[in-house]
């Protein structure tokens, strides 16, 4: 079993790895950047980041149930649903305004880890779906180097 995160590293990926990840995106060769997208399921970068983003934005959706210790209740079918509404969503948008949602969606993602209390932070559901979206969400999708 791995180490359990602290609240200072699922910080740390935020500012870091997260903050970093469209930078670090337009940073590959065009066509890079296209086949990488592909290669996650994606048509185009902004398609992924807007999966990315929108991740990030449903956590602030289940956060008051996970903090009850509840299963948080679904707006999508599984999580393909709610991919392709994530991209359908954000599909007549630049890709400027996509990644600067997505820099929303980060900034407020940081806001609610660092207001969560120690006792939230604690309880397994939280943990567990911070650790997934901030940590194991970039395991899914772990760019180039």
């Amino acid at each position: 079993m791995s180490k359990r995160l602290t609240r200072h590293d699922l910080l740390e990926w935020l500012d870091t790895t997260w903050a970093q990840y469209p930078r670090r995106l337009h940073e590959l060769p065009d066509a890079d950047q296209v086949r990488f997208a592909q290669q996650q399921g994606y048509a185009r970068p902004q398609d992924l980041l807007a999966h990315l983003g929108a991740w990030m934005e449903e956590s602030l959706r289940v956060m008051p149930s996970l903090q009850r210790d509840e299963k948080p209740p679904r707006l999508y079918r599984n999580d393909a649903d709610f991919n392709l509404r994530a991209v359908q969503r954000f599909a007549d948008r630049s890709r400027a305004e996509v990644e600067a949602w997505y820099e929303e969606q980060r900034s407020v993602l940081k806001q609610l880890v660092e207001r969560l209390s120690d006792e939230d932070f604690s309880r397994p559901r939280v943990y567990r779906w911070l650790n997934g979206t901030i940590v194991g969400h970039y395991d899914e999708h772990p760019l180039p180097r």
